[in-house]
């Protein structure tokens, strides 16, 4: 079943004297052990405002998450009373147009950070898929489990001797009892070697406590954050999505509570996974080292354009002013939405 996003509170946004957009489709990539599943489709916003010139961001929901369709989202974008995703779209165009007003570069200066591999289809991947991570120089494994759990661990177990970090992400799939069941099955080499279990299963307090007793694996909270603040006992991670998040307010939480942080982007648009990078990187110079290496590649997803080259797998800052990409924005065709 799709898993509902809790909605973000915004506050009122000034209204934008001139809204424009670009849409977009995102085909998946050729490598099948990468590539997203489905074509993704959003829209790039062109924001001009009253008295900080113009600036760019990507608007791109998931509505199989919860998150309303496209149009909903670009209908409030001029309004007082943006959605959430367009909240954060318009406060990421703000920044970007303060920047390029400027003539500067929102990376620079900021501490470097490195990000995992994901793989999107991988029980049937072949050791070398693995071995040349690294040869690429990436230590750590994202890789989603639940959906076929008995090939996963015959898979994971052939693995075992690599010197590899392992993210597994759960989707919520197992129950407590399914879960002991699967690691019970895992080399116990490979299980050393698991850095955290994301989304094992729903959180619930008691639940998580129980298995991080008797697991001891590290578990990591994502998309079902609790309506409470942190601290959530039984979590040691938050993952934080800029794309739906407000990141620094819920970074500066998490920090207070000692929760890690893992900065992601949403398999968007390269402009929003350049939103993502900085976010990341701007993290971590508030942060420290609490704010763990991210899931920020994006090489494999989808079939490469003019932007995915800028953007690229090993995390390269896109040049330009504000978030990048200054030339083939301009090149762009946009359309007016408002007024």
């Amino acid at each position: 079943p799709a898993r509902r996003v809790r909605p973000l509170s915004c506050a009122r946004v000034p209204t934008t004297l001139n809204v424009w957009q670009h849409r977009y489709e995102l085909r998946p990539g050729a490598d099948p052990l990468r590539a997203a599943a489905a074509p993704r489709r959003g829209t790039l916003v062109k924001i001009e405002f009253e008295n900080s010139g113009c600036g760019y961001a990507d608007l791109h929901p998931w509505e199989e998450f919860g998150h309303a369709p496209l149009d909903e989202h670009i209908s409030t974008l001029p309004t007082d009373r943006p959605s959430s995703l367009a909240a954060l779209a318009l406060r990421h165009a703000r920044t970007d147009a303060a920047a390029r007003r400027a003539g500067v570069s929102l990376f620079e200066g900021l501490p470097t950070i490195g990000s995992h591999a994901l793989f999107t289809d991988w029980a049937g991947a072949p050791r070398e898929a693995f071995e040349q991570c690294l040869r690429d120089g990436c230590s750590t494994v994202k890789l989603k489990i639940g959906r076929d759990p008995d090939r996963e661990a015959t898979t994971l177990n052939k693995l075992a001797d690599l010197p590899l970090r392992w993210r597994l992400d759960a989707n919520a799939l197992f129950t407590r009892e399914s879960l002991g069941a699967w690691l019970a099955q895992l080399d116990p080499q490979l299980r050393a070697r698991i850095e955290f279990l994301e989304d094992p299963c729903p959180y619930e307090q008691s639940r998580w406590m129980d298995i991080l007793t008797h697991e001891k694996i590290p578990l990591t909270l994502d998309w079902q954050l609790p309506a409470t603040p942190p601290p959530w006992p039984g979590a040691q991670v938050v993952v934080i999505k800029p794309a739906v998040q407000d990141a620094f307010l819920l970074a500066l939480a998490a920090a207070q509570a000692g929760l890690d942080i893992v900065v992601t982007h949403s398999m968007d648009h390269p402009l929003g996974r350049a939103v993502a990078l900085w976010t990341a990187m701007r993290l971590r110079q508030r942060h420290g080292e609490l704010v763990r290496d991210g899931g920020l590649h994006g090489g494999g997803l989808y079939a490469p354009d003019s932007f995915a080259d800028l953007v690229g797998v090993d995390l390269q800052i896109p040049r330009g002013t504000g978030f990048g990409f200054d030339d083939l924005l301009d090149r762009l065709t946009w359309e007016k939405v408002f007024p």
